[in-house]
């Protein structure tokens, strides 16, 4: 705060003259220098910090909403742009699909992100099945050499089981707040049957071996721990 002595107004905020007169100003210790009649103010007022005469609005932020409207519209824009180039130059230009898939793959983890921001297993999560259904369209657009089926569906669910008992660990989760995940693990590894019957994994150790260790943690589980499992079934499902 300030004093004008000719106007005899005290004056906030940060200032080199008065806004009145034009007259030059006095600070606190101008104030207490010179004497003026203690009536006219409260010198307790008067601080260093200066108080701006205007509250400060904070600067406006993209809030989540408008984030993801503006990440839904540059998707919308690839999908249609890739459309357009795909319909002008046909079968001379392959890569369209894959950049609608990698658009659309991106899209779906920012959401994922922004929905499940304060929980870092279920964003583990959501990446996981993502990169699996995306990982599989792939190889079958590529003509299928098994890859997908083969070797990354298992070893992926084995490494995010291990990631998840890790990350509960390193922030000191109950058991019954992680072992969702695992079971949905577990639920994975037992669809690999489907590509064993019919004949698209044709190199099935990898992921019978992994169906059989989930299938003995499944059991543990549930001879072991099922109070436990059964909370977070419930609270997954609210019932």
């Amino acid at each position: 705060m300030y004093y004008c002595p000719k106007c005899k107004i005290v004056i906030r905020g940060n200032k080199s003259c008065c806004p009145l007169c034009e007259g030059k100003i006095l600070g606190r210790q101008d104030v207490l220098r010179t004497g003026i009649d203690e009536k006219m103010y409260d010198i307790d007022e008067f601080s260093e910090d200066d108080e701006a005469p205007y509250p400060t609005l904070p600067e406006r932020r993209i809030s989540g909403v408008t984030f993801v409207k503006i990440c839904t519209f540059l998707l919308a824009v690839t999908i249609v742009m890739c459309a357009a180039i795909k319909y002008l130059f046909g079968d001379a230009v392959s890569w369209t699909g894959m950049v609608v898939l990698g658009s659309i793959v991106l899209w779906l983890d920012i959401l994922a992100i922004m929905r499940y921001r304060y929980n870092i297993l279920k964003v583990l999560t959501v990446e996981v099945i993502v990169a699996i259904i995306v990982d599989y369209y792939i190889d079958k657009q590529t003509g299928f050499y098994g890859w997908s089926v083969t070797w990354m569906i298992p070893f992926c669910l084995v490494g995010h089981t291990i990631l998840s008992w890790i990350i509960a660990k390193f922030m000191k989760l109950r058991f019954e707040e992680y072992i969702i995940y695992i079971v949905i693990d577990a639920v994975m590894a037992f669809l690999q049957m489907i590509f064993i019957w019919n004949g698209e994994n044709k190199l099935p150790y990898a992921a019978v071996f992994v169906i059989a260790g989930f299938a003995i943690a499944l059991i543990a589980t549930v001879l072991f721990r099922f109070r436990e499992l059964r909370s977070a079934t419930q609270r997954m499902f609210n019932v």
